[in-house]
């Protein structure tokens, strides 16, 4: 039963990922195991403690953003919120502008978040997925990267 429960909140988010995943004017990326383990080692080494870091147990990262800004697919974040089952998310942080909104959910279980999903549309469409085992602290800096540009920063870095 618990397997249902997670593949149906998951449903409409890797049916985004499906959906766009090598169309014209989207790039995707996927990042997972031993790159992630490596990014985190090389953070671990370097001595400038204010330097942005991926939270220490991440298990995978996946990236959708449209490229083709002449592109009309509609807003994400108006397609997510149709399609996402949020009663296994709760609401992190949310920047609203008049050509932007930007949301970011996560999936706790006890005091460690399982799950973030970053989601913007308007002028610029993106969903960010980064599963894995944060901290608050982890995801309090987390999303401080995230609000940059309105959840571009993140992707630029």
């Amino acid at each position: 039963m618990a397997l249902t429960v997670s593949g149906y909140g998951q449903k409409s988010v890797d049916a985004l990922f499906s959906r766009y995943a090598g169309s014209d004017g989207f790039v995707t990326v996927t990042i997972s195991g031993n790159l992630l383990k490596l990014a985190k080692a090389l953070c671990d080494d370097d001595d400038d403690k204010d330097q942005d870091c991926l939270p220490g147990n991440i298990t995978s990262i996946r990236i959708l953003v449209q490229e083709d800004d002449g592109m009309k697919v509609g807003n994400f974040y108006d397609l997510v919120e149709r399609e996402l089952d949020r009663k296994n998310y709760e609401e992190f942080m949310r920047v609203k502008e008049s050509d932007q909104d930007v949301v970011m959910l996560v999936r706790a279980v006890g005091r460690s978040f399982k799950e973030f999903l970053v989601i913007a549309g308007g002028e610029d469409n993106l969903l960010i997925q980064v599963k894995g085992n944060m901290t608050f602290k982890e995801a309090e800096r987390f999303s401080e990267q995230v609000k940059k540009d309105n959840g571009t920063g993140f992707v630029n870095n």
